[in-house]
């Protein structure tokens, strides 16, 4: 399971956590899981997000 932090003076410019792009603004995403902080750029973040909706894959 991972969340969102909604600290908008966390969200900062440097590499994805993920993808290693430079980018100019990172959300901290809390991966309960692997007891984590990491900054993730949008994209990234959105892959998050599809990966744990489609957790068990895209076919069930």
């Amino acid at each position: 399971m991972m969340s969102v932090s909604f600290d908008r003076d966390a969200a900062t410019a440097g590499c994805c956590a993920d993808c290693g792009q430079l980018v100019m603004r990172r959300t901290p995403l809390s991966d309960e899981q692997a007891k984590v902080m990491r900054e993730l750029c949008i994209r990234c973040l959105v892959f998050a997000y599809q990966r744990r909706q489609f957790e068990s894959g895209c076919c069930g």
